[in-house]
């Protein structure tokens, strides 16, 4: 006679960051695809400069935020955000947009621990 062993259940958490990016791919079907350049406008040179000062005000907005113990994502996900805008290289644009993803999985995943 051979004896079963019940099966293990597993001790691991499922990662938050999977569920929060299965919601962004769900999302991202809806956006379908549209090629786009990431500066529009008439002028976007001139769009860049004005991310480019966001940027800086919004990151400085962050880390006076940091050395009073203040922080919150809206800093962070702005200066991302403008700081990816800001950028002129097409290599940068797309690591600039990645950081901000990740910046902004990070705030919904901070909101999902904080719910109740």
């Amino acid at each position: 006679m051979t004896e079963t062993t019940p099966a293990k259940q597993s001790a691991r958490k499922a990662d938050p960051t999977t569920a929060v990016l299965a919601e962004v791919k769900a999302a991202r079907k809806v956006l379908g695809t549209r090629h786009l350049p990431v500066a529009g406008g008439e002028r976007p040179a001139k769009g860049r400069a004005y991310h480019q000062r966001q940027s800086n005000r919004w990151r400085a907005i962050e880390h006076s935020r940091t050395l009073a113990e203040t922080s919150g994502w809206d800093s962070a996900v702005l200066a991302a955000a403008f700081g990816a805008l800001a950028e002129t290289d097409p290599e940068h644009n797309r690591s600039g947009l990645v950081r901000l993803a990740a910046v902004a999985v990070a705030a919904a995943e901070s909101l999902d621990q904080a719910a109740p």
